[in-house]
């Protein structure tokens, strides 16, 4: 049992409630998610892995799966004046350099989401973390937006 508490801890402290207001017979609620380095998990297929961090969300309600709206939004360069948010999915083409050589690849960043929980994934179009181990997903900071018809 108290390793379970232990487990869930760190989900329960990666999220915090942002505002809440309504708006036409809407109700609109936002919650800010933190997932820190260490809380991505990787799945460890035969093939196409990627990195996946499931939050406990009960805001999530069989209500809201069926009748209500959840958009999430990856918030960059928090807490200064130069923070922006992107809805997911957030799609970036990268590129960088191995000696004079240019390695291209993409990064994505998306969601699924069920009664009760919010599973956020990151892949790498290059799969370059199935054969480095060393290479894992930064701390990413989010918003997720639970819209409801009052």
């Amino acid at each position: 049992m108290k390793k379970i508490l232990l487990l869930l801890l760190p989900l329960l402290s990666m999220i915090s409630c942002g505002n809440s207001y309504t708006y036409n017979g809407f109700t609109v609620k936002s919650y800010d998610v933190h997932v820190s380095a260490s809380d991505w998990q990787y799945t460890n297929l035969p093939s196409n892995n990627y990195f996946y961090c499931v939050v406990d969300m009960p805001e999530i309600s069989s209500y809201v799966f069926d009748n209500g709206e959840v958009n999430v939004y990856r918030v960059f360069k928090k807490g200064t004046r130069e923070a922006f948010k992107h809805i997911l999915p957030d799609v970036l083409h990268c590129e960088e350099f191995s000696g004079s050589q240019p390695i291209r690849y993409t990064t994505t960043v998306d969601c699924i989401y069920g009664p009760g929980w919010i599973e956020l994934n990151y892949r790498a179009s290059d799969f370059a973390y199935e054969q480095n181990i060393n290479i894992k997903p930064e701390a990413m900071d989010f918003t997720i937006v639970i819209t409801t018809k009052n």
